[in-house]
């Protein structure tokens, strides 16, 4: 089995600073999207963005693609998860965010169709 982990954002206070620090310390290129900054890894594409502030969230938060975002929330919430937001729209999809049953926040993302 492939690793269910697509995506990263990193959410917190100050998306400047944070994409800031990325860049100096790891060597991060950044590009600047409007509701996000997207981590670059030189020579390669996109892996993660810095965003702004989201209640009730802050850190990390992996993104696990899938293929039904309705049913697949009802499937984490059926295993001990809490719904946190619900059908989030983003530039590349809509997502779920969900809290596992030990506190740490990961969203639910259902690729847009291809235009």
């Amino acid at each position: 089995m492939s690793s269910p982990f697509v995506w990263f954002d990193n959410i917190g206070k100050n998306r400047q600073k944070t994409s800031r620090f990325l860049t100096g310390f790891l060597g991060l290129q950044e590009q600047d999207v409007g509701s996000m900054t997207m981590m670059v890894t030189p020579g390669s594409g996109p892996f993660a963005g810095v965003t702004d502030p989201m209640a009730d969230v802050s850190g990390w938060v992996p993104y696990i693609e899938v293929d039904d975002l309705g049913n697949s929330a009802k499937e984490a919430v059926s295993h001990g998860a809490s719904l946190v937001a619900e059908n989030m729209e983003g530039p590349a999809g809509n997502a779920t965010f969900i809290r596992d049953p030990g506190g740490s926040v990961m969203a639910l993302w259902k690729r847009a169709p291809a235009k």
